[in-house]
């Protein structure tokens, strides 16, 4: 009978563990992260709608972040980049805005890009300086490291979809996406 090696966490030597236990513990450090972008712009109906329509989105789930309403993307870097979704996260809201989105008041619909490893944050930095140019007032989106994200309740995910007549997918949802040249909401068009 052939005797076969088998490895176990507890053969591992003590630095091995450790490592192990690092990257579980703290994901976003080591970059296991990488296609995955946290982004705050106001209400996550509204941002979650924009990106589930966004070329190379693989999928999109609103949630909290710090104490504001954030989507997590995932995204295939085959088929967009993160800067992409950065320059199309500025283009969906108005990152002047100070603790709110249009009608929306409160430190939870606040501009915020929470970065997931050290290349997202100077992507994110490097983007912030060159968009300021094109507007009057200072960006006010803070660009800060992600923490844990917890998931909004089922009824908030696909929101835009599973609520096509919903006043606020009509009155706000819908003409965002028209005007970013994104398609309408797969619902919203049945």
């Amino acid at each position: 009978m052939c005797k076969r090696k088998t490895s176990s966490i507890f053969s591992a030597s003590p630095l091995h563990l450790i490592v192990i236990l690092y990257i579980v513990c703290f994901p976003h450090a080591h970059g296991a992260q990488a296609n995955v972008a946290y982004l705050a712009g106001g209400c996550f109906w509204c941002t979650e709608a924009v990106f589930e329509e966004a070329p190379g989105v693989t999928s999109v789930i609103s949630g909290y972040m710090q104490g504001a309403e954030t989507i997590q993307v995932t995204f295939d870097p085959a088929k967009t980049t993160y800067r992409k979704l950065l320059i199309l996260f500025w283009e969906a809201h108005d990152p002047t805005q100070v603790d709110r989105q249009g009608a929306d008041v409160g430190k939870q619909y606040r501009s915020a890009i929470f970065y997931a490893n050290d290349q997202q944050r100077d992507e994110a930095q490097t983007l912030k300086a060159q968009v300021q140019k094109f507007y009057s007032k200072p960006i006010a989106t803070e660009i800060t490291q992600a923490g844990s994200f917890r998931p909004a309740p089922e009824s908030h995910q696909n929101f835009c979809r599973k609520n096509p007549n919903n006043s606020y997918v009509q009155q706000v949802i819908e003409p965002k996406l028209k005007k970013l040249g994104l398609k309408k909401s797969q619902a919203a068009s049945r």
